[in-house]
């Protein structure tokens, strides 16, 4: 079996990306294949979550600096950000520090090929040590496959991501939310998957338009590597024969 995996260099930054451009100030680049499970995470209980809702009601403690960029950066790509299942609107927030993550890849496996994302935040605003929750795989078998993401730090200490990948005959849209008390969900096409049950999904779309899926209890997270993640997947049982149907999109 050819398994072939091209990696794409992200951009760190407090805020988010759109088609790879970077509107406000970063922080700096990097590239990370890899993090250990073992990091230190702040604790969110149900009462820190609660102050926490407090504060983003409380007009003197917004981040009114941010607010005006994110104001003007609509006004300059409202189609943009209207292109996507949710429609990003300025709204303020108060002051934080978070820094999220997305990383796009491509797989092939002989003749067929998954288009992905790897949605994650930092362990912390100074660290290299990305945090997945979320890994999308869509079986396209068309590496010039559209695929846009959006991930958002403005919800903090929420995680929030959506997205499209377009496909011969169809269209898929995303939506994910993190919450820090160990709660995650996808919905893709109005289909809902609880991510306690697996933060890697897989998604077959089919020629009569309708899609199969798999949901596997596995992450990047579990591997020195993302080259040893995506030959576990590939290698999976399941994920082999549901690749050898003839009912997915050629």
């Amino acid at each position: 079996m050819l398994i072939h995996l091209k990696d794409l260099i992200i951009t760190k930054k407090f805020i988010f990306i759109v088609f790879g451009i970077l509107f406000f100030s970063c922080h700096k680049e990097g590239k990370s294949d890899s993090v250990s499970q073992k990091v230190k995470e702040k604790k969110w209980n149900f009462e820190e979550l609660n102050k926490k809702a407090i504060q983003h009601l409380d007009s003197t403690k917004w981040d009114l600096e941010l607010f005006k960029q994110d104001i003007d950066t609509y006004k300059m790509y409202s189609e943009v950000f209207q292109s996507y299942p949710l429609n990003k609107s300025p709204f303020p927030v108060a002051k934080y520090d978070y820094a999220v993550s997305s990383i796009p890849f491509l797989i092939e496996v002989e003749s067929r090929i998954f288009k992905g994302i790897r949605i994650g935040e930092y362990e912390n605003p100074e660290s290299e040590k990305i945090i997945d929750k979320l890994t999308l795989l869509v079986l396209t078998n068309d590496k010039n496959a559209e695929e846009s993401t959006l991930v958002d730090s403005r919800n903090y200490p929420y995680l929030t991501a959506q997205g499209v990948f377009k496909v011969i005959n169809n269209e898929f849209d995303w939506i994910f939310t993190y919450s820090p008390d160990g709660y995650s969900t996808l919905l893709l096409n109005m289909k809902l998957f609880d991510l306690r049950f697996g933060e890697t999904v897989i998604i077959y779309p089919q020629t009569d338009k309708s899609f199969l899926y798999e949901q596997i209890k596995d992450s990047p997270n579990n591997y020195e590597n993302f080259k040893d993640y995506t030959k576990s997947i590939i290698e999976n049982p399941k994920v082999k024969n549901q690749l050898i149907s003839h009912k997915n999109i050629k």
